[in-house]
């Protein structure tokens, strides 16, 4: 499962690195879709291991930075198992064979990210109000009204190493998934002759105009 860049030329997409390529095809039906959520899903894994990377960083982040790294890790990773548009990921059938920590670690982040991080629901992050009550020999009794603000650290070595083993595991079987649903789409394509294969639809691409609007699946032909 490699990554290429694509450029825009004569009024079409073309991938670089296929110097001989005569055109980029559009795929559609349920095997593409499924493909096309399969790649997207790594795209969310890429970025969540790219952002402990970054917090691994030996020159050190700001912890503004820090928090903001690891929550957005967490996010994106949790996307991949949850309810949209796209197929998700079931942890169940991932994590499988693997010891039953693995199976609570995923848990755990999945509630962190539900019930703190993208929802206040739990006690990890606690505001409690209080009034600074003053000594009998000042006129006021009370000296001030505040806020005593209490957040429970997540980010520590333990959550990172295990966050980063769910992360590489899921990757993993995305990749092997993509390139196994890859080699059996173009067994399917070579039965076609290249007359058919060059009528079809070149890959087009729309502008997003609305960002409430869900975007579209393909049809239901390859």
């Amino acid at each position: 499962m490699e990554n290429y860049t694509i450029s825009f030329k004569d009024n079409q997409f073309h991938l670089e690195g296929f110097p001989d390529a005569v055109k980029f095809i559009a795929l559609h039906g349920t095997d593409a879709e499924r493909l096309a959520d399969l790649n997207l899903n790594k795209v969310d894994l890429d970025f969540s291991s790219e952002c402990l990377t970054q917090l691994n960083d030996p020159a050190g982040n700001p912890e503004i930075v820090r928090k903001a790294l690891w929550r957005s890790a967490i996010i994106h990773y949790i996307k991949c198992f949850a309810t949209g548009v796209r197929f998700k990921l079931d942890y169940e059938i991932i994590y499988k064979g693997e010891p039953s920590a693995a199976l609570e670690f995923f848990k755990y982040f999945d509630s962190l990210r539900d019930k703190h991080i993208s929802h206040d629901v739990n006690a990890y992050l606690q505001s409690l109000p209080g009034a600074v009550l003053n000594p009998l020999t000042k006129p006021q009794k009370i000296e001030k009204v505040v806020c005593a603000n209490f957040l429970v650290v997540t980010l520590d070595q333990i959550n990172f190493s295990n966050f980063n083993l769910l992360i590489q595991k899921a990757r993993t079987w995305v990749v092997a998934e993509f390139d196994s649903l890859c080699e059996k789409i173009t067994k399917e394509l070579e039965v076609y002759s290249y007359e058919e294969l060059l009528k079809r639809d070149p890959v087009t691409y729309s502008v997003p105009k609305d960002v409430s609007k869900p975007r579209k699946r393909t049809s239901s032909t390859l």
